[in-house]
């Protein structure tokens, strides 16, 4: 009776840290849920010590990679505090680690779970879109873009965080056989489009191109035709939306003129001081532009490099890419499914923007280890 009430207790705990990402107000109250998964997994795992349906070589580099970004903080020169980012760590580790086992225990909770991300994040979407043209004032940004409610104010983390819901439910759509449910799951894509497009966000649109095309391949394996005519129909589609709401300037020669310099500086910051094991998770990541101040890489791959070196970078490719070939299965489960899409989606959204992949809860949670705990399930879904 224990166990059960621990498994419900952590499932819950999963879903409510995953759709109250999008409507809370503050990173505290979204925090709570993530020390509820990790308080109930301990004790689960004494209790029950079965691990077939966990693929514990991906949750052990997983850890590794983790610990290691952790104990950086030492050399960072910051005064920051190691064990709390173990405590980081700790969280995300079980939060990976819980996605697989509420799917081995639940064979409803994948599709639970997404069902709750995306009718969150269609609540708030609304909400925004709404606030957006009928209260000026609550938009406090000098440019005219979607001020998100909740943790979702960033106009690109916004974006990013509706691409992913937008993914999800892209993959619902696909995977459907009623009609409703399609119709449903439609009108949601329409309204995280809007929210994307208003947010003036661009590198969104090719994350959307790259888990969209997946998901198309991976729906139809065996019929290419139809496989070529989706993946060049999405691209059409994503780039003409982009083109039309964005222009050709906003769209090619503001996204290309920053980007490569805040990478080279990183990366030259990175060679001139500690080639191996970089700065430190905690160090200063600051770049003063001309046009602006740029407050991290924006990129998780140079971000990564910059904070833990060759190591910390090794250790992070190395966990991607054992996702990468644990999901890589002719007996793939339908959690491997939607590992794969939403992997594609938040590695190439984190190849454009992306810090910190030690942190607490926030939208690097769905593009990395979102997908990635849903890498680690062994046991087919249902």
């Amino acid at each position: 009776m224990a166990v059960n009430g621990l498994h419900y207790l952590l499932a819950a705990s999963v879903i409510v840290t995953v759709a109250g990402y999008f409507l809370l107000e503050n990173g505290s109250a979204n925090s709570f849920s993530t020390y509820l998964i990790t308080l109930t997994l301990l004790p689960l795992s004494l209790l029950r010590k079965q691990t077939s349906f966990i693929n514990l070589p991906l949750l052990s580099l997983i850890a590794v990679c983790l610990i290691y970004l952790a104990v950086s903080v030492l050399w960072s020169g910051s005064g920051e505090s190691v064990p709390r980012h173990l405590g980081y760590a700790l969280l995300i580790i079980s939060f990976c680690a819980s996605i697989p086992i509420s799917i081995a225990y639940f064979p409803s909770f994948l599709s639970c779970m997404v069902l709750f991300i995306v009718l969150a994040a269609f609540v708030s979407g609304i909400y925004s879109i709404y606030l957006h043209f009928t209260l000026p004032e609550y938009q406090p940004l000098p440019e005219q873009r979607l001020y998100a409610m909740g943790r979702l104010r960033n106009p690109v983390i916004g974006a990013l965080s509706y691409g992913f819901a937008m993914t999800l439910a892209i993959y619902m759509l696909l995977a459907a056989s009623r009609r409703s449910v399609k119709v449903g799951y439609l009108g949601a894509i329409l309204v995280f489009t809007t929210a994307i497009i208003l947010s003036g966000s661009r590198g969104v649109y090719l994350a959307l191109i790259a888990s969209t095309s997946m998901a198309i391949l991976l729906r139809y394996p065996s019929n290419r035709k139809l496989q070529i005519l989706g993946v060049l129909t999405t691209v059409l589609i994503f780039l003409a939306i982009a083109a039309l709401f964005l222009g050709p300037e906003l769209l090619f020669k503001r996204a290309l003129s920053f980007r490569p310099e805040i990478w080279s500086e990183f990366v030259s910051r990175t060679i001139d001081s500690n080639v191996w094991v970089g700065l430190g998770m905690s160090a200063n990541s600051e770049f003063l532009m001309p046009e602006l101040l740029i407050q991290h890489p924006h990129n998780a791959f140079i971000a990564t490099f910059y904070y833990g070196g060759v190591i910390g970078l090794s250790l992070y490719l190395g966990l991607v890419l054992k996702s990468i070939s644990s999901i890589n299965d002719p007996d793939s489960t339908n959690a491997h499914l939607l590992a794969a899409i939403s992997l594609a989606f938040g590695l190439t959204a984190t190849a454009l923007d992306g810090n910190e992949i030690l942190t607490k809860v926030n939208y690097l949670w769905f593009l990395i280890w979102f997908p990635i705990g849903l890498s680690l399930t062994k046991v087919k879904s249902h």
